[in-house]
């Protein structure tokens, strides 16, 4: 009986999936391009990173980044993000999605953070987010 009641509850862990882990986006630099990230863990030590903000005043591309540290104390990049650019399927938002290879448990253990850049300005910031 035991057997059957642990081979259920495996079962119904499998089926519902890998727990997503949501991310707030705060805005940076008077950018008030907050919003948030999902990351979901895939198999081989990967995560899927889903990014949503809020659109600025510049439409154009901006890039992002997992870096080490935290909001305000960015350290070295640890894997690149698929540039954001605005979707018009939710109302203008800055959207992305990619597949790192940083598993996601390793990085909730450690200190990271998802940082999006200013289109006009590499070196500025415009979202900021804690892993943790």
């Amino acid at each position: 009986m035991l057997r059957l009641v642990l081979l259920v509850i495996l079962s119904l862990s499998a089926a519902c999936g890998p727990a997503t882990h949501r991310v707030v986006m705060s805005a940076e630099n008077n950018s008030g391009q907050s919003g948030f990230a999902l990351l979901t863990p895939l198999s081989g030590g990967r995560t899927r990173v889903e990014l949503d903000i809020l659109p600025g005043n510049d439409p154009r591309k901006v890039a992002a980044h997992v870096h080490d540290w935290r909001c305000g104390e960015i350290g070295g990049i640890k894997a690149g993000l698929t540039v954001l650019e605005p979707n018009a399927a939710v109302n203008g938002h800055f959207t992305s999605t990619s597949e790192i290879a940083l598993a996601l448990d390793a990085m909730l253990e450690g200190t990271f953070a998802i940082n999006v850049h200013d289109a006009r300005d590499f070196s500025l910031y415009v979202s900021c987010g804690e892993i943790k």
